[in-house]
């Protein structure tokens, strides 16, 4: 029964096939009827009226999420997000929304929980990816589930109950040259050859684990990289040791694919191998820190210790700026030497460099005591007395 002196609006009655009565709510949203249902008891027929006009009056009412199985789909708001997103990566926002789109695929908003974030975070730290990286992943589809409560179609955020991946924000990890062989020595053969060739390269895993054959170019050593984490295709330099390691594989005999997995008409599965074979070994050795992406970082190290400079680095890391190249300038023996040394150097006069001479070479010094050229015992006539008393300007051969 109503409540006394109360009118129940928009509250219909009817029986179901059972002949037992339900309860459906009608209401006008956007110049039409609309009704939802049905409920079992009055009660609840009611506190939905009741939560939907609330709804109404701030503007937070979605009939959708009611109505043809309730919420919305998770890959239906990913796709709306990247069609319209802005971000200057948009390439890899794409990326992101694909790959979460295949592991969210069937599910609608309200069955996204914290459980399945941490499995699929879990998921993507076990495929090699480095911790930043997850991190991208991860707020990609949290700022889309921000959005959703913010537009009424979820309550609240699942991701308020998940702690994202912590990222290290000092010194960045690469590998000494005594860890390099003591990791390529406990993977052995193939494995080891594996790990030198990301080295000798710097490619992420997934693009070393998608070469074909077709991509390889030994003659000039370059390596077409089609599907990269720029989003356009991109080109590697090889050394003569990466090639010689490519020479020394034999799967271009029966594979497209440079890495082919067991089946040559398919590639290696990359996520199999790092967790299967990269890992424990990895483990064993107690390398802490390490990922694959070490291995990268350990191609910018090497680079920056030989002198390299911050372009030339962020060149052969295909980075379109040298922003992240500067976590690797205190490695450069180079030029932050040299700049330091004019600090020490400033307000005095530059330091004598002394000439190199032959056995032979005698010091000169002229009558008038003007230093003209440096004379050996083969210019000078015998009998005279020479010597060079300074020689300025002798400079780097810059």
């Amino acid at each position: 029964m109503a409540r006394v002196g109360r009118k129940d609006r928009g509250l219909l009655a009817k029986k179901d096939s059972t002949g037992k009565t339900v309860w459906y709510v009608r209401l006008y949203y956007e110049g039409r009827e609309r009704r939802f249902g049905s409920f079992s008891t009055k009660t609840a027929a009611r506190d939905f009226y009741e939560k939907a006009k609330q709804e109404q009056k701030t503007g937070r009412f979605f009939p959708e999420r009611y109505q043809h199985g309730g919420y919305a789909l998770a890959e239906e708001l990913i796709t709306a997000h990247v069609a319209v997103s802005t971000v200057r990566n948009l390439a890899a926002e794409k990326h992101y929304g694909d790959w979460w789109k295949d592991r969210l695929n069937g599910k609608r908003l309200n069955a996204v929980t914290p459980g399945l974030l941490e499995e699929a975070q879990g998921k993507l730290l076990a495929e090699g990816l480095a911790p930043q990286t997850v991190v991208h992943y991860m707020k990609f589809l949290r700022h889309i589930f921000n959005k959703a409560v913010r537009d009424g179609k979820l309550e609240k955020n699942p991701f308020a109950q998940v702690k994202l991946p912590k990222v290290a924000t000092g010194k960045t990890r690469f590998l000494a040259h005594e860890e390099e062989e003591t990791l390529i020595m406990k993977l052995g053969t193939p494995y080891g050859a594996w790990v030198r060739f990301a080295v000798l390269t710097g490619l992420r895993l997934s693009e070393q684990f998608n070469l074909r054959w077709a991509d390889v170019d030994l003659e000039r050593g370059i390596l077409t990289l089609p599907h990269t984490k720029a989003g356009h295709v991109q080109y590697a330099h090889l050394n003569e040791e990466a090639k010689a390691i490519l020479r020394g594989f034999d799967s271009w005999q029966r594979s497209a694919w440079v890495f082919p997995s067991e089946n040559p008409a398919t590639r290696l599965d990359q996520r199999n191998f790092y967790s299967r074979v990269f890992v424990p070994a990895v483990q064993a050795l107690k390398l802490e820190g390490m990922t694959w992406h070490t291995l990268r970082h350990t191609f910018a190290s090497r680079l920056a210790m030989s002198g390299q400079a911050e372009g030339t680095i962020a060149a052969l890391l295909r980075h379109s700026t040298t922003g992240l190249v500067r976590r690797y300038a205190h490695l450069s023996p180079t030029h932050l030497k040299a700049a330091i040394e004019t600090v020490a150097s400033f307000g005095k006069p530059s330091p004598i460099r002394p000439e190199t001479r032959q056995a032979n070479e005698e010091e000169v010094r002229i009558s008038n005591g003007t230093v003209t050229k440096t004379v050996t015992g083969e210019t000078v006539a015998e009998g005279t007395v020479c010597e060079v008393v300074e020689n300025f300007g002798a400079g780097d051969g810059i």
